[in-house]
């Protein structure tokens, strides 16, 4: 491999005996991921300058090499700034919830023992990563105004900035300052850039990603495209996991539920030999569950409690008792959900809080208590109004929708013109301006189901025979059998309607 600024930009603080073997390792190496893997070899297995150890700790944790990160905490136990590097993350809440108060309690001691100030900076990043997602801003930030401290008086370790502007992008966007967010990423990729720095530069762009997933998913597929060039080239699987689990979301906010299906079963095979994350079985349980497959979505979400545990958090409750509603387990869908709102009470989030609405009305559409269940969803909606998440959005607009068919079919009237309700014709429209494929397919077998009840079978085969056409897509595969399906089932009823005229 050629020199690599992720590993350069520490030869200013480092030895020319340890500059000596990086140069050699890189020589001898095909990618950066060959590269770490001989480089945790070399401080395994020799008397190394110590900083060399702890910048393949560093590495090790970055490429989440769980066994090279454990043999190196074994082999180098004594050194407090290389332990903070043995704590593992890969998940979106578990990791988060389950080692930030241990891991900032190792940073903390190692910052007793008057590390040098590059070391400094680096722990101070590595706390952020820690900070929980749905976390308070001011937690975030913290740790970045103690690096960017270090970094302002003293310009050698500007090479550690990039990585501040990926946080700070994602706390503008918690804050819903989405263009801030951007300009702070897209300043934080060409930053990386300019250092040569393939890790810091991935950071900047999977949350770019994630941010415009939410905003145009149009424009957030060339950056997972690129994204999936640069982590081809690492040849790191964690990081080629991450970027095939992140893009399924794109997938998913498209309504291409079998190719997000597919991408995360791809993410997962990938990172077989690694811890799984929480965040592949949530994801996985709500593609199944957003097209009604409840077995399936039940089946993931049990596996992630197995897998994970019962974390203190609503995220995986709040799925569970989904997909125990769409079985019609419904007391213990219940169950599930008095258990999800304690915890959402005690997290004080409005995301959470969202998820509980919608979910309880889910329960209560199943029990048919239709008023009480478009209750619930118009609550949730209220909350997504003001969150820029598309996903969210489609499973809300869907169920208002469906329970909103639902309720006129117990009223019809006799009437001349027939017209969509106000929910069904938000989807539709929701879908259209944002290219949401999968979803206006989704719309269409609604509507053909509105247009059916009301007596109208031409209005709902022309309907479906429209989405039909609108895409080809296999990660709409599911949903073109079920229009097909329902094609064939009204033009049955259309030709038994013109024999009995």
């Amino acid at each position: 491999m050629e020199p690599l600024g992720t590993i350069t930009k520490y030869y200013p603080f480092i030895d020319d005996e340890a500059q000596s073997i990086l140069n050699s390792l890189m020589d001898e190496s095909s990618s950066y991921y060959d590269f770490v893997q001989k480089m945790c070899d070399v401080v395994l297995t020799n008397d190394v300058p110590i900083k060399l150890a702890y910048i393949a700790a560093v590495q090790a944790w970055w490429c989440r090499t769980e066994k090279s990160m454990k043999l190196i905490q074994e082999r180098y136990n004594e050194i407090s700034w290389i332990r903070p590097w043995g704590y593992y993350h890969g998940s979106m809440e578990r990791d988060q919830l389950q080692q930030h108060d241990a891991l900032v309690g190792s940073v903390d001691k190692a910052l007793e023992g008057s590390p040098e100030e590059w070391i400094k900076t680096e722990l101070h990043l590595l706390h952020a990563f820690f900070h929980h997602p749905f976390g308070d801003v001011e937690g975030l930030l913290e740790p970045l105004e103690k690096a960017k401290t270090l970094i302002d008086a003293n310009p050698q370790l500007k090479c550690f900035e990039s990585l501040i502007y990926a946080f700070e992008g994602l706390a503008k966007a918690r804050e819903g300052d989405m263009k801030g967010s951007l300009v702070d990423l897209r300043g934080g990729r060409e930053l990386a850039e300019s250092y040569d720095d393939s890790l810091y530069k991935y950071m900047n762009m999977l949350q770019e990603g994630n941010i415009l997933c939410a905003l145009d998913v149009h424009n957030a597929t060339p950056v997972f495209e690129d994204l999936y060039d640069l982590v081809q080239d690492l040849e790191v699987p964690y990081l080629l996991g991450e970027v095939l689990n992140d893009y399924s979301i794109l997938l998913e906010a498209t309504g291409e539920f079998d190719l997000a299906i597919s991408s995360q079963f791809e993410s997962m095979n990938i990172r077989a030999t690694q811890i799984p994350s929480d965040t592949l079985f949530i994801l996985l349980a709500r593609s199944y569950a957003t097209l009604g497959d409840g077995p399936h979505a039940l089946e993931w979400i049990n596996r992630g409690f197995e897998t994970c545990g019962s974390l203190d958090t609503p995220t995986m409750y709040n799925v569970n008792a989904w997909a125990l509603a769409l079985l019609n387990r419904l007391e213990e869908a219940e169950q599930t959900l008095e258990i999800a709102h304690s915890l959402t009470i005690k997290s004080g989030l409005e995301i959470h809080l969202q998820n509980h609405y919608h979910f309880s009305g889910v329960v209560e559409l199943k029990k048919g208590n239709l008023l009480d269940a478009l209750g619930l969803f118009e609550k949730a909606w209220e909350i997504a109004g003001r969150r820029p998440k598309v996903t969210a959005k489609n499973r809300l607009l869907l169920d208002l929708a469906r329970v909103e068919i639902l309720i006129d079919n117990q009223s019809i009237e006799k009437t001349k013109v027939v017209v969509p309700g106000k929910w069904l014709s938000k989807l539709e429209t929701h879908a259209l301006e944002r290219g949401l494929s999968g979803i206006r397919m989704y719309a269409a077998l609604l509507k053909s189901e509105f247009y059916q009840n009301h007596g109208q079978l031409k209005d709902a085969n022309a309907v479906l025979v429209d989405a039909l056409e609108s895409s080809d897509s296999r990660g709409v595969a599911t949903l073109r059998k079920r229009i097909t399906s329902r094609i064939q089932e009204i033009d049955h009823l259309l030709r038994e309607k013109e024999l009995a005229s």
